[in-house]
């Protein structure tokens, strides 16, 4: 007896990068903001916008992955409210020494179910 495996279609390139083209023009900052809640730097999501038209085609699907989490919102355990999937990476940053408020919402994302994994770099 053959078991079905599940497979998870995997979104078409247009929908991840007309979420990513929307947030950067929907977010005061711009790139850079967006460029925040992502994890990585300005240069890197103008790059990943113009992958479609350049030589830099290729965009890990880690990236991909992050920029899709801007999209879905989660039930955070720790503020007790819904936040977007992406500010769950705020758990794999250093502790949040400088304020209290913040350490304890870290702290409780160290032992919460929907904690990212760390992405190997």
């Amino acid at each position: 007896m053959e078991l079905e495996t599940a497979v998870t279609p995997t979104p078409a390139i247009a929908d991840w990068r007309a979420i990513l083209a929307r947030e950067v023009e929907l977010h005061p900052r711009g790139k850079a903001g967006v460029a925040e809640r992502l994890g990585v730097s300005r240069c890197y999501v103008s790059r990943a916008l113009s992958a479609g038209t350049s030589a830099y085609a290729k965009v890990p699907q880690t990236f991909i992955s992050r920029v899709l989490d801007l999209e879905s919102d989660v039930d955070c355990p720790a503020t007790g409210g819904r936040v977007a999937r992406a500010e769950c990476r705020k758990a794999l940053l250093p502790a949040p020494t400088h304020n209290p408020l913040a350490m304890r919402i870290w702290r409780e994302c160290q032992t919460c179910a929907i904690k990212p994994r760390q992405e190997a770099k």
